[in-house]
């Protein structure tokens, strides 16, 4: 897929031809399946507008959920980070930095 936006809200995305934006917006693949769904009656104008409400909801109580949260600890720095630990490179005693357990609790020198 293709990005038509800035990669935030502070990036304008100005530095991209608009021909470009509108060659790739022409193809956009979430537009195809929505016109495909309604033109063989597989789905109405409406139920896709409930199912985007649906999805504004969802993430909304994500958000909610996520700012309502306390702050994980340090110790949780690389829970659930399915990464290869060497791109945190080797440490002076040849142990890879992330396993110094000093580096979750900030005092680690990376």
């Amino acid at each position: 897929t293709y990005r038509f936006r800035g990669h935030s809200l502070a990036d304008p995305d100005e530095l991209r031809d608009p021909a470009e934006k509108a060659h790739y917006a022409a193809r956009d693949p979430i537009t195809a399946l929505k016109k495909y769904l309604i033109e063989n009656s597989l789905a109405s104008e409406a139920d896709l507008k409930a199912i985007d409400k649906k999805i504004d909801e969802v993430v909304e109580d994500a958000v909610e959920f996520a700012d309502e949260s306390p702050v994980p600890s340090q110790s949780q720095l690389l829970e659930n980070v399915f990464a290869d630990p060497k791109g945190f490179g080797i440490g002076p005693d040849g142990r890879y930095r992330c396993e110094d357990p000093k580096f979750t609790e900030g005092t680690a020198h990376v």
